[in-house]
């Protein structure tokens, strides 16, 4: 840096370049080497040479001695210009506070906040389980003494094992003969499969819900009864159709006739559960029995009342809904040798004979011709 001395306070000349006022351009001088217009900012090291030189007692803001000048970062400090675009000596440029920017930040998050609100207060009451019917608080109510209002009874829960014993009254659904089971009825060994016994037990099932569903709105004349007492015949075979209309209730006399009539009976089968329980080959027909449990609906008339009484059957031995069983024969016929329209869809199996709640259950014999 040149150490030049600068001329006395009294020997300035009154037309010197920097006395001109804050707006003069600077000028490089041979006083002066280091000013150039590099950048915006004012040199650091010409004002601490400046203040060094005593040149701070006579001129104005920012140049009269009042300390050392802050150190300011070359990088992030910036000019004031004037109106024809060029830096003022000595002032710098100070940011306007973004009002705008924090306004419209803030705006974006109290909204925000807003909607955050509303989801989680505008929850369905549902997700939201009482106090009061909490497990643990339950018996704690239930030892409170009364103020205002009446005692509050708590019903328990069923236990599974309750649940169980009141679903025994109703026979399972699964139809289907386990392997062993098959095996061991020589049914297997006979070249029959899993799905001929499903049909079999189908024919059975269909049997019993026709022959035992009886309605007085549906049953033929006193002279010629059909409707649901004739309902089951189709899938008899030929002989036993003969059978049927010498030896059934529902065809040989007038005594159900009249008491569905009288009772204005309907009675459905519900429950029923098809078993097989037999196979036999005899000759080249073969036979299969299957035991199907079922309860009985029935809707009748009171007498005495006039109004209907409605309910499954009871029993009196048990007072609780009848079981029956019937016990049917069926006789194998090759499917798809009985027509389009054959029984069944023609799956196989036809009835030769049944019997409804045999002494002892013993199953009906085979009676030829089938």
């Amino acid at each position: 840096m040149d150490q030049t001395q600068l001329p006395s306070d009294g020997n300035q000349p009154s037309g010197s370049q920097e006395s001109q006022g804050l707006d003069a351009q600077p000028v490089a001088s041979p006083m002066h080497p280091q000013i150039s217009h590099e950048h915006d900012d004012f040199p650091e090291d010409v004002l601490l040479e400046d203040e060094a030189a005593g040149w701070s007692a006579q001129f104005v803001v920012p140049f009269q001695q009042s300390g050392p000048m802050p150190a300011v970062n070359p990088k992030t400090a910036r000019a004031s210009t004037n109106r024809t675009g060029a830096p003022a000596q000595g002032h710098t440029t100070q940011r306007r506070f973004p009002v705008l920017k924090v306004a419209l930040i803030s705006s974006l998050i109290a909204l925000a906040m807003g909607f955050l609100a509303l989801s989680v207060f505008a929850q369905p009451a549902s997700h939201l389980t009482p106090i009061a019917k909490h497990p643990t608080q339950e018996p704690l109510m239930s030892h409170k003494a009364p103020t205002a209002r009446p005692t509050r009874t708590i019903q328990n829960t069923p236990t599974p094992a309750m649940a169980t014993a009141t679903a025994q009254a109703t026979p399972p659904s699964d139809w289907v003969p386990s392997a062993l089971t098959l095996q061991q009825l020589g049914w297997t060994g006979a070249g029959l499969s899993t799905g001929d016994a499903l049909e079999a037990e189908r024919t059975a099932w269909t049997f019993t819900d026709r022959e035992m569903s009886l309605d007085y709105r549906n049953a033929g004349t006193r002279a010629q009864h059909g409707g649901t007492f004739t309902a089951a015949v189709f899938l008899l075979t030929p002989n036993a159709r003969e059978r049927f209309f010498t030896n059934d209730v529902r065809a040989i006399s007038n005594v159900l006739f009249d008491r569905v009539e009288q009772q204005q009976l309907i009675q459905q089968v519900v429950n029923a559960q098809p078993r097989l329980a037999r196979y036999q080959a005899q000759g080249q027909q073969q036979f299969a029995w299957v035991d199907v449990s079922f309860q009985l609906w029935q809707s009748q008339l009171d007498q005495q009342t006039g109004q209907r009484v409605e309910g499954l059957e009871p029993d009196p031995a048990t007072n609780g809904p009848r079981v029956h069983h019937m016990l049917i024969l069926l006789l194998r016929v090759i499917p798809g040798t009985l027509g389009t329209n054959a029984p069944m869809g023609g799956t196989g199996w036809l009835v030769s004979t049944y019997a409804l709640d045999p002494v002892g259950g013993i199953l009906p014999a085979i009676i030829q011709p089938a």
